[in-house]
């Protein structure tokens, strides 16, 4: 089973939210994605992920049964994932962290983050439109700047983790998930 948490830009909390899941529900994995231009690097070394400051580091903190991070252009992360889903054997379910992830994975459950304003990178539009859980990280709560087909929208303030946490988190969608 394939969560994947993606967002309207960099910034917008995708890992705070990866690591409240982590937290609430155990036996998760982690895929980190980060876009690069010339490389593809499948990284499971356990030295480079705890590496402070990275948000790697911050996933396996919260809980996550086993880490890979991706750094990949387009053209190669279809390969890369096939490689590291291989790599996540006897994890039932995982997180995939970015947005590129979401065209090469059917995942079982979508959400998308955004901030109040509603700024969307002209890349992240479509994904937001495939999303089951929109996300408005903001401190106040606020009227949905975008739109799903099916969406349930959630506030929560991320930084502070408040809002409407409790509600969010226990959805239909989560609880079919193969998570205790």
């Amino acid at each position: 089973m394939i969560i994947s948490v993606t967002g309207a830009h960099g910034g917008v909390g995708k890992t705070t939210l990866c690591c409240l899941l982590l937290r609430e529900f155990k036996g998760l994995g982690a895929i980190k994605f980060t876009k690069t231009r010339l490389y593809t690097s499948i990284i499971d070394d356990i030295k480079i992920l705890k590496h402070p400051g990275k948000d790697t580091a911050l996933l396996l903190e919260a809980g996550a049964e086993k880490v890979i991070w991706i750094q990949s252009p387009e053209d190669t992360l279809g390969s890369a994932l096939q490689i590291a889903l291989g790599k996540m054997s006897g994890i039932k379910c995982m997180i995939v962290e970015g947005n590129s992830p979401v065209d090469f994975l059917a995942p079982n459950l979508l959400i998308f983050i955004v901030d109040a304003d509603g700024e969307i990178k002209p890349s992240a539009i479509k994904v937001s439109k495939k999303a089951d859980i929109i996300v408005i990280n903001s401190k106040e709560k606020v009227t949905s700047p975008v739109t799903a087909d099916n969406a349930v929208i959630f506030w929560i303030d991320l930084q502070n983790k408040r809002g409407e946490l409790k509600w969010a988190l226990p959805t239909k969608r989560l609880e079919k998930l193969p998570i205790s």
